[in-house]
């Protein structure tokens, strides 16, 4: 297991906090477009009508970038893979797989 120590602690923290920064301001960045499309302005308007009225290939391309962030818990059996994009390969999840995958491999062999 690996060390409980203040230092080690805060540094996987700071570690996480690289690796999920950048999904976390995308997702931001989606959802302030979604409240512009629900305002009653004429901003929010201007916005519907460009997003209903986006090439479905572009559609794609915006979706593809948000949905490529599935954040998995490492201490838990993996989900398998599904659909036509490759979920984006978390450090954090490897690395607390690996920890997982040996202590089940420990208990099975006890």
């Amino acid at each position: 297991m690996p060390s409980k120590s203040q230092e080690d602690i805060t540094t996987i923290f700071e570690e996480y906090h690289k690796e999920r920064l950048p999904a976390v301001l995308e997702s931001f960045s989606n959802s302030q477009v979604s409240t512009k499309m629900v305002e009653t302005s004429i901003i929010g308007a201007v916005v519907l009508f460009i997003m209903t009225h986006l090439p479905m290939w572009l559609w794609r391309f915006l979706l593809t970038k948000t949905v490529r962030y599935r954040p998995q818990v490492g201490f838990l059996p993996a989900i398998p893979l599904q659909g036509t994009v490759a979920p984006f390969v978390s450090p954090s999840e490897q690395k607390a797989r690996a920890v997982f995958e040996e202590n089940q491999q420990r208990a099975t062999s006890i």
